[in-house]
């Protein structure tokens, strides 16, 4: 075949065109481009949080009472568990060809069902996982405070979604805002004080509440009372001890 090519190279040519066509052909009309591959991840999850539990209470009291209840759901392709200090997890993977969105609210139904969870146990969150992807990364530096890169950090995000083509932008390696009471142990002995009561009248004090509403002549009042304390100088104006 070599050597009747060699003799003929016109046929050799017009092969040669033809498998460059083809090629051309099927990489523009065929062939599917991606820049990431689609994947699909099709798993339903169930965290617990069991507040102060041992891993082996977490396991006997909610872990097993969870698996028990979803075992028998059609759907399941694998079911993986892990019970750790203070959380309980059920990780469950669907079959192919069932619609997770459905065995989602199958699941949902058989755990919130579930009367012999601990009392000390939260409630029970049941979540589609969802694959996600980044595409691209801004790093926002300057040479000013972590609040002011903060804010200028937030200002970039809402800017970046109101970009049609942008749908979802999480910012990383921020801290999330906080601020820190600290009293002196001599001064809570002083006035006889514990932690726990610093922190219920904090708590108690640093509130928006609304009060209803006063009707007249002239129409309808909303009361309400603003006192919600966002800054270090509203903390230090909350009473303690009156």
């Amino acid at each position: 075949m070599i050597a009747w090519f060699a003799r003929n190279h016109v046929a050799a040519n017009l092969l040669m065109l033809a498998v460059i066509g083809l090629g051309l052909y099927s990489m523009f009309n065929r062939v599917p481009l991606e820049v990431f591959p689609s994947i699909d991840v099709d798993t339903v999850t169930v965290n617990v949080p069991f507040p102060g539990a041992t891993p082996q209470e977490v396991e006997e009291g909610v872990t097993i009472r969870i698996e028990e209840a979803v075992q028998d759901l059609n759907g399941i392709d694998k079911m993986t568990s892990s019970s750790s200090e203070g959380s309980a997890s059920v990780r469950l993977e669907v079959v192919k060809g069932i619609n997770p969105r459905d065995f989602l609210d199958d699941v949902k139904n058989r755990v919130d069902s579930l009367t012999s969870l601990p009392e000390d146990a939260e409630l029970p969150r049941v979540s589609l996982a969802e694959f996600q992807r980044e595409v691209i990364s801004v790093a926002l530096y300057g040479h000013t405070d972590e609040a002011t890169l903060r804010v200028i950090g937030d200002q970039v995000r809402d800017e970046l979604l109101a970009l049609p083509q942008i749908t979802q932008v999480e910012p990383e390696a921020v801290r999330p805002y906080e601020i820190a009471v600290e009293i002196a142990e001599n001064t809570l002995r002083r006035y006889g004080l514990t932690l726990e009561q610093v922190a219920n009248q904090i708590s108690n004090s640093s509130l928006d509440l609304s009060a209803g509403n006063l009707r007249g002549e002239a129409g309808e009042l909303l009361v309400r009372t603003t006192g919600q304390a966002y800054s270090r100088e509203d903390l230090l104006n909350i009473p303690i001890i009156a």
